[in-house]
C-alpha cells in the first residue's frame, strides 16, 4: 500500500518587489502628478497606477521625474500635450545617458 503525502500550498496576495519582498501600497510614494489626474480615484485604475509608481520608486528617491502616460488631467487647464511632450523629452534625454554610459562600458571592456 503506498501513502500519498499532500502537501498544502500556501498563495500569498499583494504587492511584491522584484526580490520577493512585501510591499505595503501606503508606502509607495504619491508622485503631484497623480493629484491632478482623473485616474486617481479610479479603482479600475487603482493596481495599474500602483505598479507604475512602485517601478519608479528608487527614481523618485533620486529625484528623477515620474513618468506616467496613462495620465488624465483633472482639470481642464492643465495641458495634457505639454505634459506628455515634457515626459517624452525627459525619457528621451534619460535614454540618450543610459545608451551613452553603455558605449563606454563596451569601450573599456574591449581594452
Amino acid at each position: 500500500m503506498t501513502s500519498k503525502r499532500w502537501r498544502l500550498l500556501t498563495i500569498k496576495t499583494g504587492y511584491f518587489s522584484d526580490d520577493g519582498k512585501e510591499i505595503d501600497p501606503l508606502t509607495v510614494p504619491m508622485p503631484t502628478l497623480c493629484n491632478s489626474c482623473l485616474n486617481k480615484n479610479d479603482a479600475k485604475e487603482e493596481a495599474p497606477c500602483l505598479l507604475n509608481r512602485m517601478d519608479q520608486m528608487e527614481e523618485m528617491k533620486n529625484g528623477e521625474m515620474f513618468l506616467c502616460f496613462s495620465y488624465e488631467p483633472n482639470d481642464p487647464s492643465i495641458n495634457k500635450k505639454k505634459v506628455y511632450h515634457d515626459m517624452e523629452k525627459y525619457w528621451a534625454e534619460q535614454n540618450r545617458k543610459y545608451l551613452a554610459q553603455q558605449k563606454k562600458k563596451k569601450a573599456k571592456k574591449k581594452k
